[in-house]
């Protein structure tokens, strides 16, 4: 008994140290090479969910979902410097921020500065009788204002093809204009097209920050609940769409750390 919780300890500790860091992003090439130091730091935040309370927590990982996405979209043009989460939870804490869509600006101001970011992305989505809409403003930290508000709507089943959309709207904003081809990169750059696998994949993520969260306080074994529950999730995903490959290697990294047997 012993020896089975030391070992799992030791294997929390190692999912802790490479899984899902900087919300699970790997590192593709991007399709411009500004140098880091000339990049603009950008912060996204999650969204909040005005999806009616019926259905609200059917859609919650999208809270978190939605904003990994466009995390992945926006480094990969190569212009940004994406503010990793590991950093906010930091600064958040200290300062008693909240992580959420309803930050308002003034407080938004200053937390751009305290993370060193140029501009941040804040917003929200509806989901409501199959259809979908996603709202997010765009904020410059240096002129201390808001500068637009980007808005997509269309059927929820393309939920990927609106994030896409979203992304186009919000580098125009920010006077960063991409080209015909660049655009058809991102385009080409799908997660999913499965909404139920989306979800799936990140309650799954949620799940293991909880777990993380645990660990951190010295809750172990609810920690491995939560870490078996996330893989369940995973698993499922990539059952939904075989060809998930964020899902697969999700469940891929959090099976090498937490053994089943454990």
């Amino acid at each position: 008994m012993r020896y089975s919780k030391k070992l799992f300890s030791m294997m929390l500790a190692v999912l802790l140290s490479f899984v899902f860091s900087c919300s699970s992003q790997d590192k593709a090439k991007t399709l411009r090479d500004t140098p880091r130091e000339l990049r603009k730091g950008l912060l996204i935040l999650n969204f909040y969910n005005s999806t009616p309370k019926s259905r609200a927590a059917e859609f919650e990982p999208w809270e978190y979902g939605l904003a990994s996405m466009l995390m992945t979209d926006m480094e990969s043009i190569g212009v940004f410097n994406i503010i990793s989460k590991e950093a906010m939870k930091d600064v958040i804490a200290e300062q008693e921020f909240q992580q959420t869509g309803m930050i308002d600006p003034k407080t938004l101001v200053k937390l751009g500065n305290l993370v060193g970011a140029h501009y941040i992305l804040k917003g929200s989505f509806i989901e409501m009788n199959g259809m979908l809409r996603i709202e997010t403003q765009v904020f410059s930290v240096e002129k201390g204002m808001q500068l637009q508000t980007a808005v997509v709507n269309g059927k929820t089943d393309a939920f990927f093809a609106l994030e896409k959309e979203l992304v186009d709207k919000i580098t125009q904003i920010v006077d960063v204009v991409l080209t015909e081809s660049e655009k058809n990169v991102i385009l080409s750059r799908i997660e999913t097209k499965s909404v139920e696998a989306s979800l799936k994949n990140y309650k799954g993520e949620l799940t293991v920050e909880e777990a993380k969260k645990l660990a951190r306080e010295g809750k172990k074994e609810e920690a491995k609940k939560l870490i078996e529950e996330a893989k369940k999730d995973f698993k499922e995903a990539v059952a939904i769409d075989p060809n998930y490959e964020k899902a697969k290697k999700n469940l891929s990294k959090i099976s090498m750390a937490i053994p089943v047997t454990l």
